[in-house]
């Protein structure tokens, strides 16, 4: 018998909301909000400015780990 995987609501929302936030215009993504930041320097305070770098900080550090699923999902699909 085959299990089948389940996936609660909460799990549902959060895939969706990350797949909404990959997939949005480049001109309402979140590169482009801080490459206007950057243009405009103005735009933000200096904590605001900390607070966005601590968070691509986070960001930076998942990173290898978002390269392993690519491995792994490629080397998954190419079987």
């Amino acid at each position: 018998m085959v299990e089948k995987e389940i996936i609660s609501q909460a799990e549902l929302d959060k895939l969706l909301h990350i797949n909404h936030f990959i997939e949005q215009e480049k001109d309402n993504s979140l590169i482009s909000e801080i490459k206007h930041a950057i243009l405009d320097s103005g735009k933000l305070e200096l904590e605001q400015w900390q607070a966005l770098r601590e968070q691509i900080r986070e960001i930076e550090e998942l990173i290898p780990h978002i390269d392993l699923l690519i491995k792994l999902k490629k080397e998954s699909d190419s079987q």
